[in-house]
């Protein structure tokens, strides 16, 4: 899967903005605030609908500008897709997505038709903070293979969202019916089953890459990478049956307390060096490698589950790394189309199948400049308005 179009208008600092990104290495340089990770966002939106950034849609629309548009073309197995996502400022007005020009009607649509993987330092979270960024990093890979999922997982959410309503009247109210608890308990079961048996699949083709993709960045063979998955029901043979009976017996204690306690929302996923839990013994760099680990891994679990080769979205990684370690990774990605943000160019001075990009800031705006200094050079559109976004494929 190659991205072969970047599209943007009044997205972040770019009012107007058409790439054509190498099928390889596109490195964007600059200082910080020049809007480097804001093309990044871009093409996470086109991902999987949403910023890994922020959970508002309007903070990416441009100052003074009552909508933003970002819109990518994909090269895949199937062919040609283009993927178009329309954010407005207006109260009440939902982000709309078009799939080939036409509007999609749900969600779970835009699933897979762009797989990325994306990298950065706060995913350092992933090792150094509690169970929900490892649950978040399960959940957004199984949904770019897996549409049933992805709708599983939204049904399990909004049947949880109503059971904790009726526990939380409960609390307040003893005497109140209770009679929808069940319905709602049948239904959370039954997505869960799918939920936690699609999650203990992925883990165990996780496991094994995650473990060789650190020994291959560290180059320490004595130091073992292990994951698990840490399941809050007592049993997983017959998950919807075992859940159904564990949120019987925590009725009461749930009622007390106005939350849901057993479930796919409480699992977790354990991380361990040499046996020892990476949260409470691992040293920074150990951390960052790990961390970078789990995304490397998530990018070949993908390409495994989905047949494509996902887009690699790497902000500001580089610099973290020593040069034997950069070497490694580079090893590790030269077959996937990726984009690297850094502020220093030298991050990549002993890779040269890559395009390079100077990014700047110039009166608020993002503007980009091609360079292309020894390195391989291509015709190349850039940076120049393009007024016929405004009223393409609507």
């Amino acid at each position: 899967m190659k991205i072969e179009k970047i599209r943007l208008s009044h997205f972040r600092n770019y009012s107007e903005l058409t790439l054509y990104p190498h099928e390889s290495v596109n490195l964007f340089f600059g200082p910080n605030g020049s809007g480097k990770t804001n093309l990044l966002e871009a093409v996470h939106y086109c991902a999987l609908g949403k910023s890994h950034r922020i959970a508002s849609d309007q903070n990416v629309i441009q100052s003074g500008e009552k909508e933003a548009l970002c819109r990518v073309t994909v090269r895949g197995e199937s062919g040609r897709r283009e993927i178009a996502i329309r954010l407005s400022r207006e109260e009440g007005q939902k982000k709309t997505i078009q799939i080939d020009s036409k509007k999609i009607g749900r969600f779970s649509e835009l699933m897979g038709c762009l797989q990325c993987v994306i990298f950065s330092p706060e995913d350092l979270s992933l090792i150094k903070e509690g169970p929900s960024p490892r649950r978040r990093y399960l959940d957004m890979m199984i949904s770019q293979v897996n549409r049933s999922y992805f709708i599983a997982l939204q049904q399990y959410r909004a049947g949880m969202e109503q059971r904790n309503a009726i526990l939380k009247t409960l609390h307040q109210n003893p005497a109140a019916d209770r009679r929808m608890l069940e319905d709602f308990e049948n239904a959370m079961a039954q997505n869960a089953e799918i939920i936690i048996s699609e999650r203990l699949k992925v883990v165990s083709l996780l496991s094994g890459l995650a473990r060789d993709t650190y020994q291959g960045i560290s180059g320490r063979e004595e130091e073992l990478f292990q994951m698990s998955y840490h399941c809050s029901l007592k049993e997983t043979e017959g998950t919807a049956v075992h859940m159904r009976e564990q949120l019987r017996e925590n009725r009461e204690e749930d009622i007390r307390l106005g939350i849901t306690s057993v479930g796919p929302h409480r699992d977790d996923l354990q991380l361990t060096l040499n046996r020892k839990n990476m949260k409470l013994f691992a040293s920074q760099g150990q951390i960052r490698t790990a961390a970078l680990s789990l995304k490397l891994a998530q990018m070949k679990a993908l390409k495994h589950m989905g047949g494509e080769s996902p887009v690699l979205l790497l902000d500001d990684v580089m610099s973290e790394l020593d040069r034997t370690r950069r070497t490694r990774l580079l090893s590790e990605i030269d077959a996937f189309q990726t984009f690297i943000t850094c502020t220093d160019r030298s991050d990549l001075e002993d890779d040269r199948s890559h395009r390079e990009y100077a990014v700047s800031a110039k009166e608020g705006l993002g503007c980009m400049e091609l360079t292309t200094e020894g390195r391989e050079e291509e015709k190349l559109r850039l940076a120049e308005p393009d007024f016929s976004m405004e009223t393409e494929g609507e």
